[in-house]
């Protein structure tokens, strides 16, 4: 990779990685990184540009599963990081064949459905992506200002006014994705925003709390009450030598708000206000999940976002004869009830380096490449969407992709 002056030989490949707002953080980073190691297997000199001016630099962190993507993922990294994917998890249990994902009725705590997730892998985002980070060349506290493409080479220019070029850029920086806005314009690029809102802390609860909720579930459950409300309440860090009164928990709340209705409000309010709505909202809920909101610690960070989609179109976009192209949540940011973008991006990543082996860093390969997740991105997003606006409806419930697939693909 060269920058300002690069030669004309070699197969070069730059990925635009994380971006965050102020406002609304978006949490790519994992199909930026996967991109290299896949691509730097198949020969390319890569290099990934984050915004971030550090891998720690966001307060914000995440947790997510991988269900039905392990067998691509083996093939988007090196051997000795395969090896250590499982060691990124929130805590020291393996799931085996028989574990599942608790569905409770959030006003009675009843066990509503036991959803199967065998052998899942639950992944910290920052413990994940300090371990795929190895091996790469990361530039940092670069942010993107815009994207050239002359048909033969792809040129990013940042605002420190640098600039990288190469035979293939990747767009792998989140919903809010700069190269989707020049690939498709910023019209077509711009995300729908979706009649809900979540909100979401990362918190460490007090010993009575942790062990309360080792009552309901042995790492994470999902919540529903008639009211409308769906809870996500897990494990972030339980790993040894941390005990109960220790471990941290990633706690969602989403609900129905009309697109119309500001979010600002409640989200410039900050953690205090955001934590205040947060343990209003839990008041109707049984006894000991209404105890594990009110556990959290004041002070404690919290964020609030309205949430959105963006499905790509049916025709792709213009690849610009193959040196410009998307994965992961910049080709399709989706809601986050059914846990589809994670395994999404792997799919992404697994199919581009599998044509560009097969067909080498050219436009067919690009063009094989989009032909087969587009169709495949569509349905996720859309089914992501439907089943977003179902488990806020008491009486669709039953009916929505969640409970009757699980977190399978389809």
């Amino acid at each position: 990779m060269a920058e300002g002056n690069p030669q004309k030989d070699g197969r070069r490949v730059l990925i635009i990685g994380a971006v965050g707002r102020v406002t609304d953080e978006t949490f790519s980073g994992s199909a930026g990184l996967l991109s290299a190691h896949a691509l730097q297997m198949q020969g390319a000199q890569v290099t990934v540009y984050e915004q971030d001016p550090s891998p720690d630099s966001r307060p914000r962190d995440w947790n997510f599963g991988i269900y039905w993507a392990q067998v691509p993922l083996q093939d988007c990294l090196p051997p000795h990081l395969q090896k250590e994917v499982e060691n990124a998890q929130v805590d020291e249990h393996r799931a085996g064949d028989d574990e599942v994902m608790p569905i409770r009725n959030g006003e009675t705590g009843e066990l509503l459905k036991a959803v199967p997730i065998l052998y899942n892998i639950r992944l910290a985002r920052k413990r994940l992506l300090r371990l795929i980070s190895q091996g790469l060349d990361v530039q940092y506290g670069k942010t993107l200002r815009s994207v050239s493409s002359d048909g033969h080479h792809a040129t990013a220019t940042f605002v420190d006014g640098t600039f990288a070029t190469a035979d293939l850029l990747i767009g792998a920086e989140g919903a809010h994705s700069k190269v989707r806005d020049f690939l498709v314009g910023p019209v077509n690029s711009a995300l729908n925003p979706l009649p809900l809102v979540a909100s979401v802390t990362i918190a460490k609860l007090p010993k009575s709390a942790a062990l309360k909720f080792k009552e309901y579930a042995s790492r994470l459950m999902v919540i529903f009450h008639p009211l409308g409300y769906f809870n996500w309440i897990g494990l972030h860090d339980a790993n040894a030598p941390l005990e109960p009164g220790d471990w941290t928990f990633m706690m969602i709340s989403s609900w129905n708000s009309p697109v119309e209705e500001d979010v600002s409000k409640l989200r410039d309010g900050g953690s205090e206000a955001i934590l205040e709505d947060l343990k209003r909202r839990a008041e109707p809920f049984e006894e000991g999940i209404r105890e594990l909101w009110r556990s959290i610690p004041e002070g404690t960070k919290c964020w609030h976002n309205r949430l959105s989609e963006w499905i790509p179109p049916e025709a792709g976009w213009d690849n610009r004869n193959g040196t410009v192209t998307l994965v992961g949540d910049a080709a399709h940011p989706m809601t986050f009830h059914r846990g589809q973008g994670l395994n999404n991006a792997i799919h992404d990543v697994a199919s581009l380096a599998r044509h560009i082996q097969s067909q080498g860093f050219t436009a067919a390969a690009l063009d094989a490449y989009e032909k087969e997740i587009i169709p495949r991105a569509r349905e996720a997003v859309k089914g992501s969407t439907e089943n977003s606006l179902s488990v806020h409806d008491w009486s669709k419930l039953v009916q929505s992709p969640l409970f009757t697939t699980g977190l399978k693909q389809k």
